[in-house]
């Protein structure tokens, strides 16, 4: 079935620290990533405070500065928030609901581990795997602030790129190591 999927578009993939703005272009290329550009663009002090956009503006600048630095075409971007912004909670629920019960489910019992408004928060959930012994499925539940996601999602527009993917650094970490883990010595 492989032959009739579509092919996932290129996405930039970009980092905001507190120091600097990091783009990567990875290709698959006969099976194996390579990296088509990169840049680093250093940010102004007091930018990105506490891991949280201070200047929005500032972070846009540095963005359109690493796009120009690398030469990319691509105007697509994958971002991420700090896993301290993040909150993440696995739940278990039954494997027999449809796509729509489970949703609905998510959304009563994220009211009780997200300490903040719904309203004030994304989120977003993804099974995971089945859970050991029972007919249950293990879900990961994951919100931030919408200030933290809608900053990163403000400087990446401002910049003139279209975000299309927001993750937790630490899960895109671990999805992106899954990638290339064959490839390393």
């Amino acid at each position: 079935m492989a032959l009739f999927q579509k092919k996932t578009p290129p996405l930039l993939g970009i980092d905001i620290s507190s120091t600097a703005v990091k783009l990567v272009e990875l290709r698959a290329h006969q099976g194996q990533y390579r990296v088509e550009s990169y840049a680093v663009q250093p940010l102004p002090a007091n930018a990105v405070s506490e891991k949280s956009i201070a200047d929005i503006d500032a972070v846009a600048e540095a963005i359109k500065s690493a796009v120009r630095q690398s030469r990319t075409r691509l105007r697509t971007a994958a971002l991420a928030v700090p896993a301290s912004a993040a909150i993440s909670k696995t739940l278990s629920m039954p494997a027999d609901l449809s796509e729509q019960e489970l949703e609905a489910q998510v959304e009563l019992q994220a009211d009780q581990y997200v300490p903040y408004p719904l309203d004030e928060v994304h989120r977003d959930f993804q099974v995971i795997g089945s859970s050991e012994g029972t007919n249950n499925v293990n879900v990961l539940l994951v919100a931030s602030r919408s200030d933290n996601v809608e900053s990163r999602v403000d400087a990446c527009e401002a910049a003139g790129l279209t975000p299309k993917v927001m993750d937790v650094e630490s899960y895109a970490t671990e999805t992106a190591f899954a990638l290339v883990a064959d490839e390393l010595p």
